[in-house]
């Protein structure tokens, strides 16, 4: 490393130093900046406001639905004689627990193709 600078890159860093922003210039960008985040949350809160009635209309069938598969489903897949083992393999040992741990490893899978 040495300690001697171009005088002409020298002089284009000071000219750089000298010329700064207009202080109109950044009011105006942070006001269009400001503007911009208020029609964001402003849309978001419509939108949230919209789609709340038409969730609460869909709540019922949907609980219905899930209430009638899990009477249909059986509690356990495979019956198991011994109480210790049925409690090692009770959360894989339902329907319920087989799709929680296909969507992990597809989760799992899609993070690792996607990075």
């Amino acid at each position: 490393m040495t300690d001697a600078r171009d005088p002409g890159l020298q002089a284009m860093f000071d000219t750089a130093r000298e010329d700064t922003a207009d202080e109109a210039f950044v009011a105006r960008v942070m006001a269009d900046v400001e503007k911009g985040q208020r029609r964001t949350v402003i849309s978001w809160v419509f939108a949230g406001l919209l789609l709340a009635p038409v969730a609460w209309w869909l709540s019922t069938p949907l609980l219905g639905a899930v209430d009638l598969a899990t009477q249909l489903l059986p509690d356990t897949l495979v019956a198991v004689e011994g109480q210790w083992l049925a409690q090692l393999f009770a959360p894989v040992n339902s329907v319920a627990g087989i799709a929680g741990l296909s969507f992990l490893v597809a989760w799992a899978l899609y993070r690792k193709i996607s990075s």
